[in-house]
């Protein structure tokens, strides 16, 4: 399917950025908009995130070549892929199964393993979370405090919460859909051959992936790679160090992408 694309700046390489799970496009705009000045970049929305189609099954290979048709509608032959989280993993597989359309890979919090189904309370607690009983935005963050303390996370769930014609609140997103198909989310990613070109893995020191700890499963499946972790950020390292992650993104596109520089 044709994913929905928001486009901004016009320079070279582009630029596409992939959001993570209950994330969208629009959670990208300020590092679109700063890439812009330079890159064209382009944020896309996943299946059922956004603005983009609802679908009830999906994969890894199945979101990949989503953005791979998307492209090709774009007229875009080649791009630097930057994917967080879930996007990070429909990254590396693209990488993998798509290499010649893949100019340089930035991986956001995210590693090619498995890892613990650590998303499911969330979206369970946001399935559970009553909509109709609501009447401002700040009754629906109050009760879903009750199951993630965490401020900065409800901010960005209840972003994906959007008003009815008639005043009431419902979610953008199809909760059952992403809850059926949890494993895209959880399991490693397939990789089936190494990416031979530059790759930056960025995460949060505050995280709870520790990318760090996966240095060896990168290099074998990505042996031109740079590992950086960026301290006190979590998991949404673009927002919580938004002036490092620009830095370091636009340090390795840069030297490494533009000026292929191989020194590892």
């Amino acid at each position: 399917m044709l994913l929905h694309a928001t486009e901004k700046g016009n320079g070279e390489p582009s630029v596409i950025i992939l959001h993570g799970l209950m994330g969208s496009s629009a959670n990208w705009r300020a590092v679109q908009d700063a890439l812009s000045e330079t890159y064209r970049v382009i944020c896309l929305d996943l299946p059922n995130h956004g603005a983009s189609p609802h679908i009830a099954q999906f994969s890894l290979q199945s979101l990949a070549e989503d953005v791979i048709e998307t492209m090709d509608a774009l007229g875009l032959g080649r791009a630097v892929i930057m994917g967080h989280s879930l996007g990070g993993k429909v990254a590396m597989l693209m990488a993998s199964e798509f290499t010649k359309r893949v100019r340089g890979l930035i991986v956001v919090d995210i590693t090619p393993r498995a890892f613990d189904p650590v998303h499911l309370f969330t979206l369970r607690a946001c399935q559970q979370l009553n909509l109709a009983g609501a009447t401002r935005r700040e009754e629906l963050d109050a009760a879903l405090a009750q199951s993630i303390p965490q401020p900065e996370t409800r901010d960005f769930l209840l972003k994906n919460v959007g008003r009815e014609d008639d005043g009431s609140f419902a979610w953008r997103v199809p909760l059952q859909y992403l809850l059926d198909n949890y494993r895209v989310v959880s399991d490693a990613v397939p990789m089936t051959k190494r990416y031979e070109d530059s790759t930056l893995f960025l995460g949060g020191g505050h995280s709870p992936f520790n990318i760090d700890r996966d240095c060896n499963l990168i290099r074998k499946w990505f042996p031109y790679m740079l590992l950086t972790t960026i301290p006190c950020a979590g998991h949404l390292v673009h927002v919580n160090q938004p002036g490092i992650f620009l830095r370091e993104v636009k340090i390795f596109i840069g030297s490494y992408v533009i000026c292929h520089k191989r020194e590892i």
